[in-house]
């Protein structure tokens, strides 16, 4: 699909769902990184392995509530026979300073605290019982005991997080541990987004007869968020060649990612495969996609930017971002894909894809009795209310037929 000499898929030569993640997979992307205070980094992704700078603790710590001790002053001590020992003062947890554990001396400690020089294990208190200046330890403790040894959890210079970790509120608070205050993280990717056609115009503005309102900037910026991307929002542009060219050739050099929606179609009003193909030479060129909804997609990629174009229907829009767009963003963002939930239903009615295609056939989901029954939903991919009268979809291979009633499918949820 290299447009060398003006090659490329045309719309009645449809191309697979595996071209196009091929194609897309050529695409070299370079990440560039930043540095960002923790307080902002979940969710995002490290773009370099981090070592501690410090052992975590970076002192010995009592584990428990109890006295700081010389472990061979309490050998030999039972209940009722204790030891007994003077007690020479107190450490609270942060504090630093405290006389060191003498002989036969013990100090009160708190969890956490720093143990005292001179000190090798700690008493706990519930075997213990204080009188006056003195300490009855009715239980012995062996060397190191109830203490939390320096760099137990952490030593300086481990490697604690890998390069390429999402990271979560736990990450987050390991970094916290080291004392670190930034990261560094693989900048998300810019996406521009923006929808086609004379009749679009923006949400606020009179609607006049013949005009409807844009409804896919809304719903594609906030999926580019959901999958790791930055959208940058340019608006509605008319069904004009040469200001489409315009938006595009700003969003390549404005962005990494441009996505536009509608004018796909073959049609007298359709711009965007003949400027797809003006633009520039493009790296490949395909429209048209062995997918339904979606079978007027079109894709290019410029210097290995690429460009989507997607179907105007809102349904089509979003189940070919989905399925094509949201995969390619998240793999430049550094993400892992998405998982997609499932559930295994039963169809409630017989269900006839168009053959030859992918179909992703939107269900509502209904419990009857014991069996969760999957129905499709009527409506086609032009009505707006498609996706938000489904609870997911089946994904039909090209060579079925058709979904007998009362078999059983898999539902990919849509949350």
């Amino acid at each position: 699909m290299k447009v060398g000499k003006e090659t490329r898929k045309s719309f009645y030569t449809l191309t697979s769902l595996e071209e196009v993640f091929q194609e897309l997979s050529k695409i070299n992307i370079e990440r560039r990184v930043e540095t960002i205070g923790i307080n902002e980094a979940y969710g995002r992704v490290l773009a370099e392995d981090f070592f501690s700078p410090i052992n975590v603790p970076h002192f010995r710590r009592a584990a428990k509530d109890g006295y700081a001790v010389k472990a061979s002053d309490t050998f030999g001590a039972e209940e009722d026979e204790p030891k007994t020992l003077k007690l020479l003062g107190e450490i609270r947890a942060g504090e630093k300073d405290s006389q060191p554990v003498e002989k036969g001396g013990c100090i009160k400690i708190a969890t956490g605290a720093l143990v005292p020089e001179g000190a090798d294990a700690v008493v706990m208190v519930e075997y213990t019982e204080e009188e006056e200046n003195m300490v009855r330890v009715y239980r012995p403790v062996s060397p190191e005991e109830n203490i939390i040894k320096i760099g137990r959890d952490i030593k300086e210079k481990q490697k604690i997080l890998s390069k390429g970790t999402v990271l979560n509120i736990q990450d987050l608070g390991v970094l916290s541990a080291t004392g670190a205050t930034e990261v560094k993280v693989y900048s998300k990717p810019r996406v521009t987004v923006a929808s086609t056609g004379d009749e679009i115009v923006s949400p606020g503005a009179e609607l006049e007869p013949g005009k409807i309102y844009d409804i896919n900037s809304i719903t594609i910026t906030q999926a580019v968020k959901q999958s790791g991307g930055e959208p940058i929002y340019r608006g509605v542009i008319p069904d004009d060649k040469d200001e489409l060219i315009r938006a595009i050739k700003y969003a390549l050099e404005t962005a990494d990612i441009a996505i536009f929606s509608g004018g796909t179609s073959k049609g007298p009003g359709d711009t965007v495969p003949t400027a797809l193909r003006e633009v520039s030479r493009p790296d490949f060129l395909i429209h048209g996609v062995s997918i339904k909804p979606g079978k007027p997609t079109a894709i290019a990629a410029y210097n290995g930017k690429p460009v989507f174009m997607l179907p105007g229907y809102p349904t089509s829009a979003l189940m070919v971002y989905y399925t094509i767009v949201d995969p390619h963003i998240r793999r430049w963002a550094g993400l892992p894909p998405k998982s997609r939930p499932q559930v295994k239903a039963i169809t409630g009615r017989r269900i006839y894809p168009e053959r030859g295609r992918v179909n992703f056939q939107a269900v509502q989901l209904k419990r009857e009795g014991e069996e969760l029954m999957a129905y499709p939903v009527p409506t086609g991919s032009e009505a707006i209310t498609t996706l938000a009268s489904s609870q997911g979809y089946i994904e039909i291979k090209p060579e079925i037929q058709f979904i007998e009633e009362g078999e059983e499918v898999v539902v990919y949820l849509w949350s």
